[in-house]
């Protein structure tokens, strides 16, 4: 932000406390206000905990700016699905104005990101939802080919469902995120594919109603999924965006994105045991090649 927004700012603060502010020194306050007010996507369901990590990332990364830039609101809009979000976030008076998601190269086409994925890439590596019955059959998958032979569930917006589909996995596609629970256990597919980081939050809350649903504990498949904060292409957007690069840029620097990434993941990570797993790689062709992927302090890598 400009020096000069910054005495403006004081100015005003220093005039309201005294009584007498200007009409044009308060609106511009007020514009200051509403400028850093950052309002992201809600969770789709009352039960939906994927993103609060991210917000407390989000909200480090304000923190951290808070000196040059001053202060800020984050707060959550109404829920809404992916597309939806999108939409919201491409209209000029939108309900959103902060997002965080997976890249594509469509989105980046619309949407402007701070290309630092904020869970350290932990979203490509995926474990699989089963029925406890299926896991022999899954215990005897050693290659693609025979992952082939399965089908995945997959909710019709994501991203994962194109990625899947060019690796020649066979998707089954659900219109609901709570849905795809209940079509899992219907054996409408045999595995619903989840990231490590949601898979145990997912699983202890719906064992409660299918205690039959297990985690598979053999397979690890990777695909690469950053996950940014995404903005509008407006000066606003742009503007919010350049402070959450550097609110970002600060974390890595002093080792609290590492400690938040440890806080939120660790446990799971070594609860799944990650490193023993057998891991199978596809390709990620939605992907553009301007990610950085040559930046190993970006990105989590299981341990050998």
């Amino acid at each position: 932000m400009p020096m000069g927004l910054h005495r403006c700012w004081g100015v005003g603060l220093c005039l309201l406390v005294m009584g007498f502010a200007p009409f044009g020194v308060v609106r511009a306050a007020d514009a200051l206000v509403e400028q850093w007010r950052f309002v992201h996507n809600a969770p789709e369901t009352a039960d939906d905990q994927r993103y609060a990590y991210h917000w407390r990332v989000l909200r480090a990364a304000l923190e951290v700016t808070r000196e040059q830039y001053g202060a800020y609101q984050l707060e959550p809009g109404q829920p809404l699905s992916e597309k939806l979000q999108v939409v919201e976030m491409q209209r000029p008076h939108g309900s959103l104005n902060t997002l965080v998601l997976d890249a594509t190269q469509s989105l980046e086409e619309t949407l402007l990101p701070v290309k630092i994925p904020v869970d350290k890439g932990l979203l490509g590596y995926r474990v699989f939802l089963i029925q406890a019955a299926d896991q022999p059959r899954f215990a005897g998958v050693q290659s693609l080919e025979q992952l082939r032979q399965l089908r995945f569930g997959q909710q019709r917006e994501w991203s994962d469902v194109a990625v899947y589909k060019a690796a020649g996995l066979p998707v089954v596609t659900g219109s609901s995120y709570e849905g795809l629970f209940h079509m899992l256990m219907l054996r409408r597919f045999d595995a619903f594919g989840r990231g490590v980081s949601e898979v145990s939050g997912e699983l202890a809350h719906w064992r409660k109603q299918y205690p039959q649903m297990i985690i598979e504990n053999e397979l690890l498949l990777y695909y690469p999924l950053p996950v940014y904060f995404w903005f509008a292409r407006t000066d606003e957007g742009r503007l919010r965006a350049q402070r959450v690069e550097e609110g970002m840029r600060m974390l890595i620097a002093d080792g609290t994105l590492d400690r938040l990434f440890a806080e939120e993941y660790a446990a799971t990570i070594k609860q799944l045991g990650l490193e023993r797993r057998r891991t199978l790689k596809i390709a990620n062709p939605h992907l553009s090649s301007l990610h950085p992927f040559d930046k190993p302090e970006y990105w989590f890598v299981p341990a050998p």
